[in-house]
């Protein structure tokens, strides 16, 4: 995952992990632990695995969704120096996690509509949409969130909104 770095026709949709409206949000400071997976701003979910520290995925409490990128500590990358911008963060590092709000994320599914739920896997921590009305499938945990807008030409971009109030999807 890179930031957008070349303008074609039109500006890019947004960056992942940015807060899209000036709308009330809720966000925390976490320190970021997993077990050899990567922790990716505005793709991940993350759940609380003791006082300040956060996973990618979980089904223990929902933490929210890895954010703010602009304000995530620089470490660079192997091919572009330690100036590099990435959307990766290393083990330990120290990141804001919203868990309320209207945000601009990556989803791995290919479709989604407004209203559909954002749920994640709970290996992985990968966020994705489910129809309206799908049950909830096996090994995934309702992200506290619903689809606003969705847009495939920019890769797989969404706006979602985070909310402790929505109703979570059935299990399967």
């Amino acid at each position: 995952m890179t930031f957008q770095s070349t303008v074609s026709l039109s500006q890019g949709f947004g960056v992942p992990g940015e807060l899209f409206t000036n709308s009330p949000s809720r966000a925390q400071s976490f320190t970021l632990y997993s077990a050899g997976q990567t922790h990716v701003i505005g793709a991940k979910a993350y759940t609380i695995i003791s006082q300040g520290l956060a996973t990618p995925g979980g089904t223990g409490v929902f933490a929210g969704v890895l954010a703010n990128p602009k304000v995530a500590p620089l470490q660079g990358t192997s091919v572009g120096g330690s100036l590099a911008p990435t959307l990766v963060l290393a083990n330990y590092a120290q990141a804001d996690i919203v868990s309320m709000g209207t945000m601009t994320v990556t989803l791995v599914t290919t479709l989604a509509s407004p209203g559909w739920p954002v749920i994640y896997n709970n290996t992985t921590g990968l966020l994705t949409a489910i129809p309206i009305g799908d049950p909830l499938p096996v090994g995934s945990t309702f992200a506290n969130a619903v689809v606003d807008y969705f847009s495939f030409d920019a890769g797989n971009l969404a706006v979602i909104t985070l909310s402790p109030y929505l109703i979570a999807p059935v299990l399967a």
